[in-house]
């Protein structure tokens, strides 16, 4: 399938702004970066997490113009989302908002970064978050990793150790803090460290001029500033271990500390290409996957290859080398051929579902270019960062055996198969997917593991391949010409494992309790050419899955709890336009009432399941084990926020119309569509269009909720143990921790 390709054009302003734009005219919304070339490596040493706590204070503390709203809660309150990421060498608040509020929105967001107020109850408030956040991410992969390559690192370099930050690295002393505070802002947030990034429905020229008028906001760049250079980092150990569930090694290749932009982008070309397969049959059988990356999180002056399947260092030494000496060939350019430094086009990765991340990671990459790229009359050609000797790799600990658990017990005979077919107007959110063809299957109960490297040999066949995994089920996409066939080969090669371990933060596990999955399973497929193949290669696969039960240790003690209270209706198209209302216009209010005035963990969201039937879910988490009585009166706290946000609906959520966002890549439209009807509805909510909520219709609408509505309230802790209840804490449901 081709690539979605968007014109894009670079910008540089007097006070040293840069700024990249692009032009897409399907859009409703606009995504804003704006990125600063400072992270944690900038720090000083002795107070790790400061430019991370920075980040905290200026989305969280209040605008200049209301003493009672903050970034996040003002994009809230416009129907906007705001977030900002802190990595090594660049920082970035991004945000996204209709088309019609994009000026508004980025005037205020610049203007807060620029000249942000920092007061101490803010920074207080913070510190205790980013530790709250520190207790709940310690033990995760991606904290692993971190201390992982912080071993890889000079013991003299300030990234020798991990740079998160909490209460014990930060300090209470909140006057010393808030003069660190001031200091490194006034470093490193002027005009020579910024980047803008703007992709809307706006024409170029209307986007340069807000760009302009953002980047006014930013002084130029002070006397004695610190300089952009990298520091390199890298010792001379070649290795570290990870702690890890599963066989994967990841090889980094450090990047010189200064090198032409336009090898930069090339750079980011090898990574692109790599990850479409091209060096496939390169790998050995023991590699089941990978994934190329220029300047991962954690590692931004490296190029990285992560790899699964693979077991000793023995073997990771010889395939590095081997890697290194390819890679090296690939990236020698033709004679006489320079890459554009600015490229005029745009084109995310082929499985792009959302464009916003995509957008995103593209702007951090024009950030960290800053701090690489020589001035053009240095450009010249720099050695290749491909060589044996230069490659370091973090290998995982875990059994050697290379593939997950397989679920290959007797066959049982052939489930029956949910199938539907045809494009269900999936044409109508993008024409290119009338002239295409696609395949999704569904495993409840079950992981469908691929063959080896499946989506890098579909790729080189132009066919994109999509999985997404859960403890309560698998599914795959693909796309592309000869899906149906594809999929048939995919799933005759494919085998079942036992579902993951649940990852991430208990809060996002508790969430993922909020799609209504099907007990059986199911197909869609866009034509019916080969369809009874598939449902019948579907069936067999299928027929394999036996169910696990995981049973928790009580001796486990619990480090961290997560409790959501969720809404569920039925699913009428009202009902499901009512929860999308009420999440835009709960967000804002809850996470700062449940974050802030009662203090319940670092996470507090609201978060949606669409489909037949809905609902709707609260979630906090806290990392303190209060006991019975502790986690009773959080109950009732929560019971109180979102009981007093139900209450005041009805007079003002007329005012809150939920804008209906269309997906914006093609995937996203079918992965939408998949997930309807998946969830028991045949239309994503965003094609239900807009219908109209009068104060009757409200109140009506509010009123079934005290009639068929249903309230729960939902527990996970660290130790794996999940509750639910109705009523009363007392009353709670049986501990049902499902694998399968």
């Amino acid at each position: 399938m081709a690539k979605l390709s968007f014109q894009q054009a670079c910008i540089s302003l007097p006070n040293g702004v840069q700024g990249v734009l692009a032009q897409a005219p399907q859009l409703t919304h606009a995504h804003v970066s704006i990125a600063i070339a400072a992270g944690y490596l900038d720090e000083p040493p002795a107070l790790p997490g400061l430019a991370h706590l920075l980040e905290h204070v200026l989305t969280t503390a209040p605008l200049e113009a209301s003493s009672n709203t903050s970034l996040l809660t003002w994009l809230a309150q416009h129907q906007g989302s705001l977030n900002a990421h802190t990595d090594d060498y660049v920082t970035d608040v991004h945000f996204s908002i209709s088309a019609n509020k994009l000026e508004a929105a980025a005037l205020t967001v610049a203007r807060q970064l620029a000249r942000p107020p920092l007061p101490l109850s803010t920074i207080r408030a913070e510190v205790a978050a980013i530790d709250a956040e520190w207790n709940a991410r310690q033990n995760s992969a991606q904290m692993q990793r971190l201390d992982a390559l912080a071993a890889l690192a000079d013991p003299q370099h300030v990234g020798a150790g991990c740079r998160h930050g909490n209460a014990q690295t930060l300090g209470s002393d909140t006057v010393l803090l808030l003069k660190a505070l001031t200091t490194f802002h006034r470093a490193y947030y002027h005009g020579s460290r910024v980047s803008i990034a703007i992709i809307s429905p706006w024409e170029i020229v209307d986007m340069t001029r807000l760009a302009q008028h953002m980047a006014a906001r930013f002084s130029p760049s002070p006397p004695n500033a610190p300089s952009l250079s990298i520091a390199p980092r890298w010792s001379r150990q070649l290795s570290a271990k990870v702690a890890s569930t599963s066989n994967t090694v990841e090889l980094l290749w450090p990047l010189p500390s200064a090198i032409a932009r336009h090898q930069l982008i090339a750079l980011s070309g090898l990574a692109d290409a790599v990850q479409q397969g091209y060096f496939v049959e390169q790998f050995p059988d023991s590699i089941t996957d990978y994934r190329a990356t220029l300047a991962p999180s954690g590692a931004t002056d490296a190029f990285s290859l992560l790899l699964s399947g693979t077991a000793t260092q023995e073997q990771v030494k010889a395939l590095a080398a081997a890697l290194s000496e390819r890679l090296a060939i690939f990236f020698t350019p033709l004679p006489g051929t320079t890459p554009n430094d600015h490229d005029t086009i745009w084109q995310p990765p082929v499985d792009t579902v959302q464009l916003a991340p995509a957008w995103f990671a593209h702007a951090r990459r024009q950030a960290l270019a800053r701090r690489f790229a020589t001035p053009p009359s240095e450009h010249q050609p720099a050695p290749s960062p491909f060589s044996a000797g230069n490659v370091r790799w973090l290998i995982g600990n875990a059994p050697t055996s290379a593939s997950p658990r397989a679920v290959d017990a007797s066959p049982t005979p052939f489930p029956t198969v949910q199938c539907w077919c045809g494009q269900y107007a999936v044409d109508e959110d993008f024409g290119a997917l009338a002239d295409n063809a696609w395949a999704a299957c569904f495993v409840p109960g079950a992981m469908i593991v691929p063959s080896p490297l499946t989506a890098q040999r579909l790729a080189l066949q132009g066919i994109v391949f999509k999985q997404e995994n859960s403890p309560h089920g698998s599914w795959v996409i693909v796309m592309g010409s000869q899906a149906n066939h594809a999929m048939v080969a995919l799933l005759e090669k494919a085998t079942l494992a036992a579902p993951n371990a649940h990852e991430g933060l208990l809060a996002q596990q508790l969430v993922q309790r909020l799609a209504p999955l099907p007990a059986t399973p199911a197909l869609w497929v866009s034509h019916d050419t080969e369809a009874a193949v598939v449902c019948n290669a579907l069936a067999n696969l299928a027929s394999r899955i036996e169910k696990h039960t995981v049973q928790a240790s009580l001796a486990d003690l619990p480090s961290s709890t997560a409790i959501m209270r969720t809404l569920s209706l039925p699913g009428t198209s009202s009902q499901r336009l009512l929860l999308a209302l009420a999440e835009q216009h709960h967000s804002a209010a809850f996470f700062q009432q449940a974050r802030y005035d009662h203090h319940l963990g670092y996470v507090a969201a609201v978060r949606r399941g669409d489909g037949a039937p809905c609902s709707l879910g609260y979630v906090v988490q806290t990392s303190k084990d209060a006991g019975s009585a502790g986690m009773k009166q959080i109950e009732e706290r929560l019971i109180a926020i979102t009981d007093a946000l139900w209450k005041t609906s009805n007079g003002v959520l007329q005012t809150y119309l939920p804008t209906l966002t269309p997906p914006e890549t093609p995937l996203a439209a079918l992965i939408l569509q998949w997930q309807s009807l998946l969830a028991g509805t045949n239309q994503p909510l965003h094609r239900l269009g807009q219908q109209s909520l009068h104060s009757q219709a409200l109140g009506d609408l509010l009123t079934q909720i005290n009639s068929v509505g249903r309230w729960q309230t939902h527990w996970l802790d660290s130790a794996g143990h999940y509750q639910f209840n109705e009523s009363a804490i007392e009353e709670l449901g049986k501990i049902d921790i499902v694998g399968g």
